[in-house]
């Protein structure tokens, strides 16, 4: 399975998730003739909302988010979203994907844009794990 990296970190991951997953229940809830609907809630928080085109799980340590646009299921694709902290980077989360054999360039692209774009609507912007003044100052 292919992986892009990703600076947002998990929480923020997390957070922006749980706003949308809110946003599809409310949505769906509403217009109820929009056909098959599934939501878990667990606590104060979601664990699954499903639909007839978004998918998204909320597991203990990953995320999950599919999609199928339309009805084709060629137009489907989904990503996974775990914590992990790269010693060769400032990227703290990797997200595994989804994608047809050798359309995996175009689903590594379809993805970034979809993350930063939901984080931009968010006003979030990614936290460093580390900085040259935070290295300097633990000398």
């Amino acid at each position: 399975m292919p992986t892009i990296r990703s600076r947002f970190n998990f929480e923020q991951f997390k957070e922006v998730l749980q706003k949308l997953a809110h946003e599809i229940a409310l949505d769906a809830v509403k217009n109820l003739n929009r056909g098959d609907v599934r939501i878990v809630i667990h606590g104060p928080r979601l664990s699954r909302v499903e639909t007839s085109r978004v998918n998204i799980r909320f597991y203990a340590k990953h995320i999950g988010y599919w999609e199928q646009p339309t009805r084709t299921y060629k137009d489907w694709w989904g990503f996974d979203v775990e914590q992990k902290f790269y010693l060769t980077s400032n990227h703290c989360t990797k997200i595994s994907f989804y994608a047809s054999e050798g359309k995996e360039k175009e689903a590594a692209e379809k993805i970034t844009e979809f993350v930063d774009k939901l984080m931009a609507e968010a006003s979030i912007k990614p936290i460093p794990r580390f900085t040259l003044a935070k290295l300097a100052h633990s000398k």
